[in-house]
């Protein structure tokens, strides 16, 4: 009996206890009512941070255009660098030419490509020091809240390395609502998207003078080792010229002395006329001989042989007797004659990269920034829950206290 007396009371407890929060249910509103606004009112207070999405772009094909004659011009460079690196080009061998072809030449000049410009863009964003100077520049810190300027440009550095660049296939899986992102994107957390749109054109600006001003150097310091290596080649070359020249005058020399003493033998011997047997064998159309080179010089007789010293002593022009000179003074003129490096440098001072013109290895594209704002009804849902359960508790312990007066006033 006592057992189900229990059960009852809790069973009549439970439903006073509904009846008691069911009575108070306008309590339990103004406190959620009342978790609400103070909700609302810390949000007001609180900064309301984004994260800016931003796409890098690549130039188009259109804009890449622009470099066709130059890349046009280096090719030719290219080639004319591989003939001139050997002397022999045009007589060398189908190997030797595809040795040539793959090996890599020191100082050989790239051509302007989307990918190259676009890398040199990527990896001067990734040094992120375009970002701090531009939020230098626009004051995205506040600089009077640090002691010194020190503190400031540290504070500013930590916060341009805060920005993240992702590559296209990172881009994807963070941004699930856009499955079809193709282009690296910068992501950048803050609450003054103004700013952050300053910061970002200025960065984008600095960035492509970076790319532009690397460019310049690394042609102007390639065309500059060229045409030191084309000196090198000249002097090479003079250097052989000279060496064969050289050489001849020894050549005849030795040539000469072996003459005297083969005319002299053969005026010992009283032979005046060619005394070499010679095999001649053959039909009416055709005759073959074959001289028998084994058999000493002097027979061929002092007149002829004296005629060859005085022939050799009358030459006044050399060089169409030195074998391999033709080549050489070939290559020193093709060399000489070559201005594919001075027109190369003229584009490059002219048009290309100098100047007025506007040159643009990349872009971010600001326009169509992303902000994405932090979902809040989560903390509304919370706040409603709060509410209901002070709401709750507060209707409860007040018919408590309430209850516990009137059984007082009853037992007085």
């Amino acid at each position: 009996m006592t057992k189900n007396s229990q059960i009852d009371n809790e069973e009549i407890n439970l439903t006073e206890l509904m009846f008691i929060v069911w009575k108070g249910k306008w309590k339990i509103a103004i406190a959620v009512i009342i978790s609400l606004i103070a909700l609302t009112g810390y949000q007001s207070t609180k900064v309301n941070n984004f994260t800016a999405i931003n796409e890098i772009k690549p130039i188009s094909y259109s804009e890449l255009n622009r470099y066709l004659t130059f890349n046009n011009l280096i090719i030719n460079a290219n080639a004319n660098a591989i003939s001139n690196s050997n002397p022999n080009f045009s007589s060398a061998s189908n190997e030797d030419v595809k040795v040539n072809n793959d090996a890599k030449i020191a100082g050989k000049l790239s051509k302007i490509t989307s990918s190259k410009i676009f890398d040199l863009y990527l990896d001067v964003l990734e040094d992120k020091s375009v970002f701090a100077d531009a939020m230098i520049k626009f004051n995205l810190l506040e600089a009077s809240q640090y002691n010194n300027d020190q503190e400031y440009k540290e504070a500013t550095i930590r916060l341009a390395s805060s920005i993240k660049i992702l590559s296209p296939s990172i881009s994807t899986n963070t941004e699930k609502e856009n499955s079809e992102t193709s282009y690296y994107t910068i992501n950048f957390k803050h609450h003054d998207s103004e700013k952050w749109k300053s910061v970002l054109l200025h960065a984008d600006e600095l960035a492509n003078k970076i790319v532009k001003k690397t460019l310049v150097e690394e042609y102007d310091n390639t065309l500059t080792f060229l045409i030191k290596k084309r000196k090198y080649q000249l002097e090479d070359i003079t250097i052989k010229i000279k060496n064969y020249l050289i050489d001849y005058e020894r050549e005849v020399f030795d040539h000469m002395s072996y003459l005297k003493e083969q005319s002299e033998i053969a005026k010992k011997l009283g032979i005046a006329k060619n005394t070499i047997e010679v095999e001649t064998f053959g039909n009416e159309n055709a005759l073959l001989s074959n001289v028998k080179t084994d058999s000493p010089f002097y027979l061929r007789g002092y007149e002829a042989i004296d005629k060859e010293i005085e022939l050799i002593k009358l030459r006044k022009d050399k060089k169409p007797f030195i074998k391999g000179l033709f080549d050489l003074e070939k290559n020193k003129r093709a060399i000489e004659q070559d201005q594919t490096i001075e027109r190369t440098k003229l584009i490059l001072q002219s048009a290309l990269l100098t100047g007025d013109k506007e040159f643009s290895a990349a872009s971010i594209n600001v326009i169509t920034t992303k902000l994405k704002y932090k979902d809040n009804k989560r903390m509304f849902v919370v706040a409603i829950v709060i509410g209901l359960i002070v709401g709750v508790f507060y209707v409860i312990i007040s018919d408590a206290f309430r209850s516990l007066r009137v059984s007082r006033k009853k037992t007085n």
